[in-house]
């Protein structure tokens, strides 16, 4: 009797120890995983994927990345014009609980934007949600609401995207603000940090020169202490934390940036596209003149007034069909400003007035984009601006609009519009390689590592597999047969696809 009462109180602490693992985080906890390096060690998901479907799960639609726990998986979308959170079961796919946030109007986003884009971020009891149309609301795993607090929606071009982060007992979520602040010409741009088990305002770091932005900040972390990083328009730049106090910037990047800072051999990257999605700092024209001459109806190889129609407008991306939300300008729907704007845009570029666009005037006028794209390397330890002394390489060629670049093993990996994949060398910003994974149309979705395999998927819904290294090696490609606009998610045997009316888990379990 005693050996076995001793037997039992042995195994107490393994039992107990069971039940944590089942609401403590993943590493995959957050959007692009382990403090957003789009990469997990130890993972082994499968390469060819379609062999290897553990399960399927109809969700609504929405933008957030899959956020994990041990044993759910965490995700936000619309349904019936309500925002929702929804917790999924690991093991079999089965919608285990969804709540709805509190009941208000939705704020205005772009077509190819939804109001649930942020991802929600897990830690070990509980899960942090944000919309932009509400605010934050904390669950624990099992989706009781813990706290909630209303925070007004900022004016953002095309709807908020950002996702909180947590560092030590601070939630972080980065607000940046189309709208002036009162009686002023600055913005009511700023960093919120809360305390995370009371949802309490624990300080404010104004950001009066940032306009509405999309990308998600970067916690970097040192011996001494941590810095949150942070891509705005125009400028990357680092703030101390706990204290939210601003450090450094380095300017240069575009006014509309997406992608997320990232980290890597002991640097911080950040990247973004030029104005209108274009990745090379020269573009060749050819592209946008044969999706212009594309409405050529008698086939004269010009381009006249009455021939824009339908879904005529100037392309941003011509790698993308027309009638695409990104394709390009957006043009006003009442049929008369929108005669109005066409007409202005034709007589713009009818240099000669001769009634015509030709091939010749249209490349020798166009001007594709602002700014310049960028992917920088910078070196830490910098203070104001750092842009002339502590930047190590810079690159302008290949920088994709949407997705975030990965860093791995002393490699950058991107991939573009049009589907067109780049490895970097990390230590000096050199293009190891640039070429096509056989998919066109956009990208959304940023590329995550695992096992040495990089997993892309385009919003055609084609999933490719690629061999990390110096060379451009193909392992596997599969259509998916839907839509992917969102970041994978990993598991040590599982790889996550949120697809435009699905979840799916491909995994070596079985």
């Amino acid at each position: 009797m005693k050996f076995l009462v001793r037997f039992l109180l042995g195994l107490l602490p393994i039992i107990c120890n069971l039940s944590v693992l089942g609401n403590r985080p993943s590493s995959w906890n957050q959007l692009r995983g382990p403090n957003g390096s789009g990469f997990l060690k130890d993972s082994r998901p499968p390469i060819k994927i379609e062999n290897h479907i553990a399960w399927k799960t109809a969700i609504p639609s929405g933008l957030s990345s899959p956020a994990l726990s041990e044993r759910k998986i965490f995700l936000t979308a619309i349904e019936e014009g309500r925002l929702v959170t929804l917790a999924l079961d690991k093991a079999t796919g089965k919608i285990v609980w969804n709540r709805k946030a509190p009941a208000v109007p939705i704020e205005k986003f772009h077509k190819a934007s939804s109001p649930a884009s942020p991802t929600p971020y897990v830690d070990e009891n509980r899960l942090f949600v944000y919309f932009g149309s509400y605010g934050l609301l904390c669950y624990d795993h099992d989706g009781q609401e813990l706290w909630k607090k209303s925070i007004p929606t900022p004016k953002s071009l095309y709807g908020m995207a950002t996702s909180p982060l947590v560092y030590k007992d601070k939630l972080i979520l980065v607000l940046d603000n189309d709208a002036n602040a009162p009686k002023s010409k600055l913005s009511q741009s700023k960093i919120l940090a809360l305390n995370k088990n009371t949802g309490e305002t624990v300080w404010e770091t104004p950001r009066p020169f940032q306009r509405s932005g999309w990308s998600t900040p970067l916690i970097k972390k040192y011996e001494d202490g941590a810095e949150l990083v942070i891509l705005g328009n125009g400028r990357l730049s680092g703030y101390e934390l706990p204290t939210g106090g601003e450090k450094w910037h380095v300017t240069g990047f575009s006014r509309e940036t997406i992608s997320m800072p990232f980290t890597g051999n002991d640097l911080i990257f950040g990247s973004a596209s030029k104005l209108g999605g274009a990745s090379d700092a020269q573009t060749d024209p050819e592209p946008f003149w044969k999706a212009v001459i594309s409405f050529d109806s008698n086939n004269d190889n010009k381009l006249e007034r009455k021939e824009m129609t339908g879904h005529f407008t100037f392309p941003f991306r011509p790698e993308l069909p027309p009638g695409h939300p990104g394709y390009g300008m957006p043009l006003p729907k009442d049929d008369n400003q929108r005669k109005r704007r066409l007409d202005g845009m034709f007589h713009w570029m009818d240099k000669n007035k001769d009634g015509f666009w030709t091939h010749k005037e249209f490349v020798s006028n166009i001007s594709i984009g602002h700014g310049k794209p960028l992917l920088v390397a910078i070196r830490p330890g910098g203070k104001g601006n750092i842009t002339d002394t502590h930047v190590e390489w810079e690159l302008n060629r290949g920088i994709p609009e949407i997705p975030t670049p990965v860093f791995f093993e002393d490699r950058i990996y991107m991939v573009c519009n049009g589907g067109v994949l780049a490895g970097v060398d990390a230590s000096n910003g050199k293009l190891l390689y640039r070429e096509r994974l056989g998919g066109f149309g956009q990208y959304s979705a940023s590329p995550v590592v695992a096992n040495g395999h990089l997993y892309l998927a385009s919003e055609a819904g084609l999933v490719s597999v690629a061999k990390t290294g110096d060379k451009f090696e193909i392992a596997h490609r599969y259509d998916l047969g839907e839509a992917i606009h969102v970041t994978p998610a990993l598991d040590f045997r599982t790889l996550y696809l949120r697809s435009e009316k699905h979840l799916w888990a491909f995994s070596n379990l079985k």
